[in-house]
Formats: C-alpha cells, sequence, structure tokens
C-alpha cells in the first residue's frame, strides 16, 4: 500500500490541492464577479463556484499518476484504494465546506463542499472515456453554466446545480447521482488510457 500512496503521489499533491482549496475558501467567501452571459448579457456570478477546480485538478493528477503494468497485473485492488481516495477527499472537502459556511455565515461557501462532489463525479464519469483529458470537464461545466445557467434575474435553471443554495434538494440529489455515476466509473471501466 505504501507504493500506491507514493506512485499516486498522495502525500505532496492531494496537501497542496487542498491546502489551496482551503485558502480559496477563506478568501473568495461571498464575492461575486461580474461575467458574460448568453442568455441575460453580464449576470453576477459568485466566484465560489471556481474554488473546487484547484482540489478536483489534483485529485484528477493523483489518479493519473500511476505505474500501468504493475496495476495492471497486480491483484491488489487498485481501484478500491483509488475509489476511497476519492470519497475520502469529497467528504473532507464537504466537511471544510459546512463548518467555514456556518462559521462565516455564507450559504456560498457551505455548497463548496457539494459543488467539488459534483464537478467531481463529472469528471470521473468523462475519465471514463477520455482518460486524462477529462480534467478539464469541470471547467467546461463550469463555462456553461456561466453562459447559458441563469434565466433573466439570475435565477438558475434547475439542471445548472453548482449556484443553488445548500438546502436544495434537486442539487443534492443531482449531485449524489452524478458522484455516484463517477465512483461506478472508476471502478468499473477498465483503464485503457494512457
Amino acid at each position: 500500500m505504501m507504493w500506491w500512496f507514493k506512485v499516486r503521489r498522495t502525500h505532496t499533491i492531494l496537501p497542496a490541492a487542498f491546502a489551496i482549496f482551503f485558502l480559496l475558501v477563506l478568501t473568495v467567501e461571498d464575492r461575486v464577479a461580474l461575467l458574460p452571459s448568453v442568455i441575460v448579457g453580464l449576470q453576477h456570478m459568485a466566484l465560489m463556484l471556481f474554488v473546487p477546480i484547484p482540489l478536483v485538478a489534483g485529485l484528477m493528477l493523483c489518479l493519473e499518476s500511476r505505474l500501468a503494468a504493475p496495476e495492471a497485473s497486480g491483484i491488489r485492488t487498485i481501484r478500491l484504494m483509488d475509489a476511497s481516495l476519492v470519497i475520502a477527499t469529497m467528504t473532507a472537502a464537504v466537511a471544510l465546506g459546512l463548518a467555514t459556511g456556518s462559521y462565516f455565515d455564507s450559504p456560498q461557501t457551505a455548497a463548496v463542499g457539494r459543488n467539488a462532489v459534483f464537478l467531481t463525479g463529472l469528471m470521473l464519469c468523462i475519465r471514463a472515456v477520455a482518460g486524462q483529458p477529462a480534467v478539464m470537464a469541470p471547467v467546461a461545466w463550469l463555462m456553461v453554466v456561466m453562459f447559458f445557467g441563469s434565466r433573466s434575474g439570475g435565477d438558475p435553471y434547475p439542471w445548472a446545480l453548482l449556484p443553488e443554495p445548500p438546502g436544495s434538494l434537486h442539487a443534492a440529489v443531482g449531485t449524489v447521482l452524478m458522484f455516484t455515476a463517477g465512483i461506478a466509473a472508476l471502478l468499473l471501466t477498465p483503464r485503457t488510457h494512457a
């Protein structure tokens, strides 16, 4: 198991990615930016939506750091260890988001963990098909949400999920479904991408 930690570089990459995630959560808080939208022109968008990207990218880097031949021929349950790494990382992200959001009384901060879980699930689903380029899937989803995810008045469409408040039931269900599909893809899809 020690070689798995070293190969995945979880002892270096993941703590750094989580530290960046934590610092962004603390500094961004409820800040918004005026960003373009195809539907409503310019809109105010929470910068907290972009905060999970370093953590999700760091997680992808860990998952893609591997020794293909020994992992393919080994008897260890590498996929289960990878899935456990993803679940533990996302559990920590949700806990951090909820604790920080409660402390600062910030709904956007409280939802950052849920958003990280959704984006990770999306990335894992795309990774099963595209391999390493799937690291761009969360960024692409954020761009789609930014350009097409809001109605006039800044009200997000239900499919966008990320801008929804932390108590939104459909956002929680969508996140759980996406993450479950991502974990299933991680566990069941053969690794054909080098």
